[in-house]
């Protein structure tokens, strides 16, 4: 009698190993089948978002809120003013006080270094504008990017020339849009922040020194906020 009992358990296992479950659906297609929403409160965050949900290696999903290392735009900042690059041959440290996100309180809009809490493959962009620059004859040369505080040394940059516009019609010192978006790694332990490095003619001497990272584009048609800064992991 045993031995019946145990044929009839094993024939039965192939059938329990590869059921297939349907909620609201009495002919499942997959191993879960769910015929409705979802709702997995392990994701929920206290900031009313809708977020990206991300698969962890071991299938676990997650978003940039229940586990911090999950991929996703981990910060957003603007200018809160203008940077005046009024010297040559010199750095200025751009601080994007103006934080629109900060999902894990990785930057400090004090300081403006960024430490991120894990290490991973991130997407940095960098839109800007500058502008007032009010020669006609010579241009600015203009190194802005992305330093690592902990090693000393650029991880991200890029040169461009800024020249004001001669055309008579055209307003002087009008503003230049540039921009940047590359992807690099950056370090848990490290801290990171973004430079910008004006080299002027030396024929360009003081007041005429007068170019600027602007905060904001106006114009009579209106206004807007010119530079901005995100950081994104995506790995």
């Amino acid at each position: 009698m045993k031995k019946i009992k145990l044929s009839f358990v094993f024939a039965l296992l192939p059938v329990f190993s590869f059921s297939q479950v349907g909620i609201n659906t009495t002919t499942p297609t997959k191993e879960l089948d769910v015929n409705g929403d979802v709702r997995v409160r392990g994701l929920a965050n206290p900031n009313s978002k809708t977020v990206v949900v991300y698969a962890k290696p071991d299938g676990t999903l997650v978003n940039s809120y229940s586990d911090p290392s999950a991929p996703g735009t981990k910060f957003v900042g603007f200018l809160n003013s203008d940077i005046l690059l009024d010297q040559d041959y010199n750095f200025k440290e751009i601080i994007l006080s103006n934080e629109l996100i900060d999902v894990n309180s990785e930057y400090n809009g004090t300081t403006g270094r960024y430490a991120p809490l894990f290490t991973g493959y991130y997407k940095i962009s960098m839109d800007f504008d500058i502008g007032d620059y009010t020669s006609d004859d010579y241009d600015l040369d203009i190194l802005i990017g992305l330093w690592d505080f902990t090693d000393n040394n650029w991880v991200l940059r890029r040169t461009f020339k800024h020249r004001d516009n001669n055309i008579a019609s055209m307003t002087a010192g009008r503003n230049e849009s540039f921009g940047i978006s590359n992807y690099l790694q950056l370090e848990k332990g490290h801290t990171y922040g973004f430079r910008i490095f004006s080299d002027y003619d030396t024929s360009i001497t003081g007041a005429n020194r007068n170019a600027k990272l602007k905060s904001q584009n106006s114009g009579s048609t209106g206004k807007s906020l010119s530079t901005s800064f995100s950081i994104e992991k995506v790995l």
